[in-house]
């Protein structure tokens, strides 16, 4: 089997990594990498570049419009020439990729794609504190070059923050039904553990004990992944936004994403009441957003 794992940055991309590669050791899957066997790998052992634990060995997948490669961090990224050699040669792949044709053509390659969803506005949040870590700072300076904290950051940057969420998630959505899809949602996933896990593992179509879904749940936990990785997880809470975002912030946020909030069961004030959920069926008139993700394009600098 093939996995590929797919979400805009901040929205539990590491969490749900974890989460599938702790699923495929307990299962009677065969764990087959790709990076490990390229000239790369050792040299790469010795960078310090590890934003968390384990970074070196994920399978990482860029697709653009044209061309397909694989990176380590931000210090190494080389075009992949048999794509077909590289997912057979990798049973967990994770990407954040724009779609696009090549996208399209890429991912309907895989056996499984899992894709993750996060309130956009907890994406605000996570993202605007996430450009000031020191691991952003060394390796993505320009992205704060005329900032001086998140706030601030914030403030200029959130149209564009929750219209490439609003482009991610819509022009994956559409996809749905003919790539078979499976959604996961963050807020789900911290509500129910174990419900949201035992839902992944249908759609994978492995079966594991209870002892297994217990140690997946403890070494998947907050506690032990923050242990880890402490440069990358800072609170993994939910509902951050409802005290942080300023009533301007939130009706503006609500003016850009409120069609897709909704249909996402997200909620539209500030009472938190009910959890995100996917339509059985998406409306056929719904206008679904599919253009430019701004923060995920290359840069030049």
């Amino acid at each position: 089997m093939h996995i590929l794992k797919i979400g805009i940055p901040k929205s539990g991309n590491f969490w749900l990594h974890t989460i599938l590669h702790n699923i495929i050791d307990y299962s009677d899957l065969k764990y087959e990498s790709f990076i490990p066997n390229q000239p790369i790998y050792e040299v790469a052992k010795n960078l310090d570049i590890n934003l968390f634990k384990g970074q070196i060995n994920i399978n990482f997948l860029d697709i653009t419009k044209n061309a397909v490669f694989y990176r380590i961090g931000n210090m190494f990224r080389y075009p992949i020439d048999d794509i077909d050699d590289y997912i057979n040669s990798s049973t967990l792949v994770w990407t954040h990729a724009q779609m696009s044709d090549n996208v399209l053509n890429t991912i309907k390659k895989f056996d499984k794609l899992i894709y993750i969803i996060r309130d956009p506005r907890d994406i605000l949040i996570s993202w605007s504190n996430f450009v000031f870590s020191p691991y952003m700072q060394r390796y993505y300076p320009f992205l704060i070059v005329d900032e001086t904290n998140p706030e601030s950051y914030l403030n200029k940057n959130m149209k564009t923050i929750v219209s490439d969420w609003m482009n991610h998630v819509g022009a994956y959505l559409k996809h749905h039904k003919d790539l078979n899809i499976y959604f996961v949602f963050y807020e789900r996933l911290v509500d129910n553990f174990e419900r949201e896990l035992d839902k992944i593992l249908e759609y994978l179509e492995i079966q594991l004990d209870e002892k297994a879904r217990g140690d997946i749940k403890e070494k998947v936990s907050f506690n032990n992944m923050k242990k880890d990785s402490p440069n990358h997880i800072r609170k993994g809470k939910l509902g951050q936004w409802v005290d942080i975002l300023t009533d301007a912030q939130k009706e503006e946020v609500l003016e850009m994403a409120t069609p897709l909030l909704k249909l996402l069961n997200y909620p539209l004030n500030s009472q938190i009441d009910s959890l995100p959920e996917l339509p059985e069926k998406l409306p056929e008139n719904l206008n679904l957003p599919d253009g430019k993700v701004v923060l995920l394009k290359p840069s030049n600098h």
